[in-house]
């Protein structure tokens, strides 16, 4: 397990690890721990993981700013879908640029992450 970077939201700081596999899950790439604010990236293709950052990285947000139901029981609509992703756009994006500086290749990706 590799610590990349913290970054804060809400007052609370949370760490992002890359991880040689997900222990327990078979098919998932990413994992959020809420309580001990961690989140874990499996190693994979850059393009698979960056997609798996962002992919936690929104559940982190919603978490953190009040959708604490993630089991697939909230409903959104599709306007609730485009608040949600203009409101969390800018904090994602500032927080993957952080993880990719921090694994110090930031300049050779930038045109293609964000």
């Amino acid at each position: 397990m590799e610590e990349i970077c913290s970054f804060t939201i809400n007052n609370k700081v949370y760490t992002i690890y890359d991880v040689d596999k997900i222990s327990g899950l078979k098919s998932y790439v990413g994992r959020s721990d809420y309580l001990y604010t961690d989140i874990y990236i499996e190693k994979g293709t850059f393009e698979q993981m960056l997609i798996t950052l962002k992919h936690e990285l929104m559940h982190v947000w919603l978490y953190e700013n009040g959708h604490k139901n993630q089991k697939g029981d909230e409903i959104f609509s599709y306007e609730d879908l485009c608040e949600l992703t203009a409101l969390s756009n800018d904090s994602i994006n500032r927080i993957v640029k952080l993880y990719l500086f921090s694994k110090k290749i930031y300049w050779f990706f930038s045109d293609f992450c964000l």
